[in-house]
């Protein structure tokens, strides 16, 4: 059940971005923003560490999904580390 539901929110986000970004004048570099912004979402979960005892492990994946999906792959990254460990 937990898989249905982790798939249809990445199902969503997907298609989200693909709405927000066919209406961005400039698409190219809107990616390119959300890019970076998911590296940077990334690196701080990773610094806020410390404080808030939760962590992704850096790999290939986890760097593909913040950077193609920007903040809200984060998020999925953080559902999915909750809903799995």
């Amino acid at each position: 059940m937990t898989l249905y539901i982790v798939a249809f929110a990445m199902v969503i986000t997907i298609l989200f971005i693909i709405y927000m970004t066919s209406k961005s004048p400039h698409p190219f570099w809107q990616a390119v923003g959300s890019s970076i912004s998911g590296i940077f979402g990334l690196a701080f979960v990773l610094v806020s560490y410390n404080y808030t005892a939760i962590t992704i492990p850096i790999n290939l994946f986890t760097l593909s999904v913040s950077s193609l999906l920007g903040i809200p792959g984060v998020g999925l990254l953080l559902l999915l580390n909750n809903a799995i460990f």
